[in-house]
């Protein structure tokens, strides 16, 4: 799958951090990043506009990417929760 795909008709070169929840459709919750950042584990590029937290999109698309794998051996439902 093509990340580039959700960023496609992003107009800024930025993204805050509350953001990314409507753009990757909930998949990506603000909290989770932050808890990340303060891990030193967060999106590279981090800065602050007042107190706000934005990424340049191109970061946000790699960590991402690197975050993203797909499991085509999984069935699905509560079967997976036992794992």
């Amino acid at each position: 799958m093509n990340i580039n795909v959700i960023f496609k008709n992003w107009r800024s070169p930025f993204i805050t951090r509350d953001q990314l929840y409507e753009v990757t459709g909930g998949l990506i919750h603000p909290r989770t990043i932050r808890n990340l950042d303060s891990l030193g584990q967060g999106i590279k590029g981090k800065f602050f506009i007042g107190r706000k937290v934005a990424y340049p999109v191109e970061e946000v698309i790699n960590f991402l990417e690197g975050r993203f794998h797909l499991d085509f051996n999984s069935k699905g439902g509560k079967d997976d929760k036992k794992r």
